[in-house]
């Protein structure tokens, strides 16, 4: 027996753990590695490099201050980085390549896996059977991909795999250890995206189902009428309180600083303002195809699950309810969002069963017992499928590969380089929107005013009043259009102005002088 933190544990439980630990180590620098890899050879995602100009501007723009990193997008992803934000000071590829983006994904991704091998040995799984999966998982393309570039996917995946462990664990052990760890992950989900909150909604309902039905779960309420919703009730303000409280929070937050309780919804830079851009598929059979020919391949792994319950005799119980409410549930939602036309579809928003599903392989396995074979055989050959699948989509499908033609702004180096040999000690005017990654590689970016600028609402306004010398306006048109340049001067990136002199036309952007 080992002593540890005033709790005598087994050597067995002791070699477990760092099991784990080692298991997220491994992973850990495998995909920060192969981020650093992918960022060398110009795989930078627009969205990923954008959470790192999110941090970017806390201490390259003045003055200093955490809300510099804007209040649309969730913050954690942001602040993960801000550390490497600060070394970039000494040497900027550190996030200029992507290194401080792929140690977040990296990060998030270990997290999700020492949570799931951990439910394997919670769960009482045989550790071969937990290495295979976990390998599996570990190696499908499409995880590897999101685990290494950045992109907030993979860490509302892993966050999902620690939410479900924790549920199947509480299913089978009933302990409120684990649903108080559920409402503190839900807390690191919202950070990390909105749709938190609507797989809440779907974890809540299958939770509700397993208490009203569970045989141990009646134990704790013993009266009839309406006791049970009251035993229902407390367990769901324990779980979801504090997903309730950082919700409270962030609108507070958006309320104080912008006067608007809603920004994150509705600004100029909110989803809400890209749904201008989005298709209309025609209604719920038309959007329901658009789903499907996407998440097909991210369906296997819980098809397979759903057959290994159906061949183990477990498939007719109400936790396979449970389970379709928590891998389907979310892209349930994104579906009615795309049929709304508030939704750009991309295949990414629909990728979370494959992260889900293998989180609920632990519970299969203990469930069936003597048949527990079966499971993790149909599964894995569920996972080796999912992976062959993306082996072939990432090679053969633009569809697949979309993220691949979604990277950082063209040229933005060469704007940058301009602005650097040209425009040194100028007041630059520009919106970020567009011109992070320029910003980013500005040897002086302290002396441009961009969105987080205090004055930069006043600049757009009057540019020869506020002293700016230079502007930066991306090519009106399509997402060009979002930008407050082109919104506050409509007519000037393809007219120009008499207070503006054209001074280099690099790509799709345009560089103006000031006219003083």
């Amino acid at each position: 027996m080992k002593y540890r933190r005033n709790v005598f544990i087994s050597e067995e439980v002791a070699h477990q753990r760092r099991n784990e630990w080692r298991m997220a180590a491994i992973v850990f620098i495998f995909e920060w590695a192969l981020g650093i890899f992918l960022g060398y050879h110009r795989v930078l995602l627009g969205d990923a490099m954008s959470r790192t100009a999110n941090a970017f501007y806390v201490f390259y723009s003045v003055p200093h201050r955490l809300t510099s990193m804007g209040l649309v997008w969730n913050p954690l992803p942001s602040v993960i980085q801000l550390p490497f934000v600060l070394l970039s000071k000494l040497w900027r590829p550190f996030v200029t390549k992507g290194i401080s983006m792929s140690f977040a994904t990296a990060l998030f991704e270990a997290w999700g896996v020492k949570a799931l091998y951990k439910c394997f040995h919670t769960l009482k799984c045989r550790e071969k059977d937990a290495l295979l999966i976990i390998i599996l998982l570990v190696l499908n393309p499409y995880v590897m991909f999101y685990g290494a570039n950045g992109m907030t996917e993979i860490m509302m995946g892993a966050a999902g795999i620690q939410i479900i462990s924790s549920l199947t664990c509480w299913l089978r052990k009933g302990e409120p250890y684990y649903i108080i760890e559920m409402g503190m992950t839900f807390v690191i989900m919202f950070l990390l995206r909105y749709e938190a909150v609507p797989f809440a909604l779907f974890v809540g309902i299958g939770m509700a189902i397993h208490m009203f039905i569970s045989k141990r779960e009646k134990k704790y309420y013993t009266g009839k009428g309406i006791e049970p919703f009251w035993y229902v009730e407390s367990t769901m303000w324990v779980t979801f309180l504090p997903l309730i409280f950082s919700v409270v929070c962030w609108i507070i937050y958006n309320w104080l600083i912008t006067g608007n309780p809603l920004y994150f919804m509705d600004s100029g830079y909110s989803m809400s303002a890209y749904s201008a851009y989005y298709q209309d598929y025609g209604g719920i059979l038309s959007a329901a195809s658009f789903v499907f020919e996407r998440i097909w391949p991210m369906l296997i792994p819980f098809a397979a699950l759903l057959i290994a319950r159906l061949a183990t005799k477990t498939f007719f119980k109400y936790e396979t309810i449970i389970m379709i409410l928590a891998v389907l549930g979310l892209s349930t939602f994104t579906t009615v969002l795309i049929l709304l036309g508030k939704s750009g579809g991309y295949v990414r928003y629909v990728c979370y069963p494959l992260f889900f599903a293998p989180a609920f392989i632990p519970y299969a396995i203990n469930e069936a017992r003597e048949k527990a074979r079966t499971v993790v055989r149909i599964s894995a050959a569920g996972l080796i499928i999912s992976a062959l699948v993306f082996v072939w989509g990432f090679s053969q499908s633009p569809m697949f590969r979309e993220d691949l033609f979604l990277n950082i702004p063209a040229n933005s180096e060469t704007v940058a380089k301009y602005l650097n040999s040209n425009c040194r000690n100028s007041r630059v005017l520009m919106d970020s929107y567009r011109t992070y990654y320029i910003i980013m590689n500005a040897d002086d970016p302290e002396q441009w005013v961009i969105s987080c600028s205090r004055d930069f609402e006043d600049c757009v306004a009057d540019p020869v009043g506020t002293g700016i010398d230079y502007m930066v306006v991306p090519q009106i048109g399509s997402y060009g259009n979002m930008d407050a340049l082109n919104i506050a001067w409509p007519e000037l990136y393809n007219y120009g102005a008499d207070w503006a002199e054209e001074v280099a036309s690099i790509g799709e952007y345009k560089i103006f002088k000031v006219r003083k």
